[in-house]
């Protein structure tokens, strides 16, 4: 935490000028002069305009996280043989990531069909990353998170390969035999002693929901891991946007609309409340349509307001974090 104002004794002298960061030496200080508030600077109220956004991982870095989750999956061994290298893998996008001012959800176009679910399981593992760095999750967490996105599907090597690709509508005895996959992870994972328990839960909760009406288990909100309600969200807003044998990708902003139908409902409220601080629902150059008729084009972000742009059009530029009565009602 920082200093929002200078910080003055009994005497009026000042004590500790604003800007300081809240040290260890800095608190020890302040209790001696037996001060016990201080006014902090909240980092999330301070607006960037943001006119450039950045990928949560290039492609390159994706592709060689792919073939690594794949080797894991693939490994007849087990997890373990490939256990060190996720984990380094983590740590390496956990620390890159922190040392970026704003760290958004930007949708690419790279087009990994063929290899959906080892993609799947990257994605959801880095956008994890990125909800838990917005809820303040500690970095031993955060790698945690991490693995637990990258391996939170593991289930599915064990069910029918068919059924996993098949290009159709899935029948009722198929949904259930997929539903079996988190349970089938859970145990499989657990085989491994050296994973961590919560790597585990993820793996085995990541379809409960806060309303009870999740697999497999069908609990309720306090009973699912905290970690488990951030990969769950990450899981459906990675299914939503993109791309599958029989159905188009959903826009970001559409997926953003589905999602937060479920805060309180399916999932919990602290996570979503994150999510919507990282995710671009209008990428940077997008061209949309306002309620009042008026074409625009999407030039900037509002850091603390992603969902209210700066938009420019023929009547100049508008930065509707700024005119609350101005929508946006289509993207073209």
């Amino acid at each position: 935490m920082i200093l929002a104002q200078d910080v003055v004794d009994k005497h009026d002298r000042i004590l500790i000028v604003s800007g300081m960061p809240l040290k260890l030496e800095i608190i020890r200080l302040l209790e001696k002069h037996d001060i016990t508030s201080v006014f902090i600077s909240d980092p999330s109220s301070v607006n960037d305009q943001i006119e450039m956004t950045e990928d949560v991982a290039s492609a390159e870095i994706r592709l060689k996280l792919i073939s690594s989750v794949r080797d894991a999956f693939t490994n007849k061994n087990g997890v373990g043989e490939q256990l060190a290298h996720l984990q380094s893998s983590v740590e390496d996008v956990v620390d890159t990531l922190a040392k970026r001012k704003n760290v958004l959800l930007y949708l690419n176009d790279i087009d990994y069909t063929s290899d959906y679910l080892f993609m799947h399981s990257v994605n959801v593992g880095l956008f994890s990353i990125v909800i838990g760095m917005a809820m303040n999750v500690p970095h031993d967490e955060l790698c945690l998170l991490g693995m637990g996105g990258f391996l939170h599907d593991f289930g599915k090597t064990a069910i029918t390969p068919e059924i996993i690709n098949k290009q159709g509508k899935l029948t009722l005895a198929e949904f259930n035999e997929i539903k079996e996959h988190a349970s089938l992870g859970y145990r499989m994972l657990k085989s491994d002693d050296q994973l961590d328990y919560r790597i585990m839960f993820m793996a085995l909760q990541h379809h409960e929901r806060c309303n009870g009406s999740g697999y497999p288990w069908g609990i309720e909100k306090d009973k699912i891991h905290p970690l488990a309600r951030i990969v769950a969200v990450a899981d459906v807003y990675d299914a939503l946007t993109t791309d599958r044998v029989y159905r188009s990708r959903l826009s970001s902003f559409a997926a953003m609309q589905i999602i937060n139908e479920g805060d309180r409902i399916h999932f919990d409220s602290d996570v979503i409340a994150a999510f919507n601080k990282v995710v671009i629902p209008y990428h940077i150059g997008s061209e949309v349509i306002l309620d009042r008729g008026v074409k625009g084009q999407v030039v900037g972000l509002n850091s603390t307001n992603l969902v209210r742009p700066l938009i420019s059009t023929s009547e100049g530029l508008l930065n509707l974090l700024h005119e609350p009565d101005i929508k946006i009602i289509a993207i073209k």
